[in-house]
């Protein structure tokens, strides 16, 4: 009772102060600055544990708009530091190849691989800060967020009002890891101490707009407390070290942002020495040339990413040229034509039903996909390879049309297809994102 009356209190004395400032102020009532306080003290926000996120999120979330899930961070006295570093076992940076591979070096940085994890800056954060452009409003009229930049120090800003008190809570989350390379959008990954979690505002490519994070986020709610494991970042990042006891702590100071170098030719550390040592060595030595394995070896060091399937083995320990069923179950039973995977639809398993694939020897991913080069120049060799069979063959749209470009060729033969997996809850509706099927082939609808 006694602190049922100290709330009481408090509530007066706020609503006093208010009318104090009016009076003092020479304002009428309704031009009187809100009251801001912390988003930790509505009562509508959740605490939620990481361990505990899947299970909350999926079938025990509260009905209704303007939950707030923040994550139970461990209290620990210290930052995770460990003792496993990447350059010991020998992911280096892409920096540590410039030296001898600079031509390699300057394309690749123009790559989806390089741009999959960056530093949040204002080059790598795509979505707009500017005036009009930087709120994402929700279908509950209490619940906005709010894009901000502050001496270069960018944030998403969470106002929650609480229509009984006038109140409005406010949080502030700090960007720190841009997740994607924007071809299709981007995620956004905040550090609580050393632990990390995904934001709830993402960036959709296709309506150039902030929107909330594809997945189990409702619009009218905000979460802040999706737990970003090891295996997240072995996607998107070349390196990271973590705390095998807990879900999401990394060190900080380990981590490889982007996917370089090492990812696909395998550890550097004792090519760059051995070379260093020989410099007039025409043969990578101890290297990985994925040019010299078996198409199916070619493509698993691709699949390790860009396929569904199970984890067998702790992330970044895959290494290119070894079969890759060892470290993942990977997902190659595709079925229909729907995504069988939300980030890559999964884009080897299609691969693998085109007649081009089952006809053929084989289509190393590499024979489109020049891993140094940009978009532009996949579209290039993508066509060039298919000229190879199809070059003499008419094609019907081209009398229809007139000239046909790269672009619409892989248009037609590998349509983007709208992924039920990648799909975007907003205040006028769903969206699904569009992304590119590799089952290639005349579709009757592309």
């Amino acid at each position: 009772m006694k602190s049922l009356r100290l709330q009481l209190l408090v509530g007066v004395g706020v609503v006093a102060a208010a009318s104090l400032a009016a009076i003092w102020l020479r304002l009428p009532p309704d031009e009187v600055q809100p009251v801001t306080v912390p988003l930790e003290s509505s009562a509508t926000v959740l605490r939620v544990g990481a361990e505990d996120w899947a299970d909350l999120v999926t079938t025990r979330m509260p009905s209704g708009d303007n939950w707030v899930l923040l994550p139970a961070t461990p209290a620990t006295a210290e930052e995770f530091r460990s003792d496993q570093q990447g350059e010991q076992r020998g992911f280096v940076s892409a920096e540590s190849c410039r030296e001898c591979h600079e031509s390699y070096y300057e394309t690749w940085q123009h790559t989806g691989h390089a741009k999959s994890s960056s530093a949040a800056d204002s080059h790598s954060i795509l979505g707009s800060f500017a005036d009009g452009r930087s709120t994402l409003r929700t279908g509950s009229e209490q619940l906005q967020f709010h894009m901000r930049n502050r001496d270069e120090k960018y944030a998403q800003v969470v106002e929650l009002l609480d229509s009984e008190t006038g109140q409005t809570h406010t949080g502030e989350f700090a960007f720190d890891i841009v997740l994607g390379s924007g071809r299709h959008g981007q995620s956004y990954l905040w550090f609580d101490r050393d632990y990390l979690y995904q934001m709830h505002v993402s960036y959709l490519s296709e309506t150039d707009s902030w929107v909330n994070s594809p997945g189990p986020y409702s619009d009218g709610t905000a979460d802040f407390s999706r737990p970003v494991p090891p295996r997240c970042l072995d996607c998107h990042a070349t390196w990271a070290a973590w705390d095998s006891e807990q879900m999401n702590r990394f060190d900080r100071d380990s981590l490889l942002l982007g996917i370089s170098c090492v990812r696909c030719h395998g550890p550097g550390h004792e090519h760059i020495r051995l070379h260093r040592s020989r410099p007039d060595a025409t043969e990578g030595m101890r290297i990985i040339n994925p040019a010299t394995l078996s198409i199916e070896r070619r493509n698993e060091i691709c699949a390790q990413c860009h396929s569904a399937g199970e984890l067998l083995g702790r992330p970044f320990e895959y290494r290119p040229g070894t079969a890759l069923q060892e470290w993942l179950e990977a997902d190659l039973d595709v079925s229909n034509e729907e995504n069988a995977d939300p980030h890559s639809a999964n884009q080897l398993a299609r691969l693998m039903r085109s007649r081009c694939y089952t006809d053929s020897d084989g289509i190393a991913c590499v024979s489109c996909h020049d891993p140094h080069s940009s978009d532009v120049a996949v579209l290039e060799s993508t066509v060039a390879t298919c000229a190879e069979c199809h070059g003499q063959l008419p094609c019907p749209e081209q009398s229809r049309t007139g000239k046909l470009t790269p672009r619409d060729c892989v248009d037609c033969h590998m349509p983007p297809r709208r992924d039920a997996q990648v799909e975007i809850q907003t205040e006028s509706g769903r969206i699904q994102a569009l992304l590119r099927d590799h089952l290639i082939g005349v579709h009757s609808q592309p």
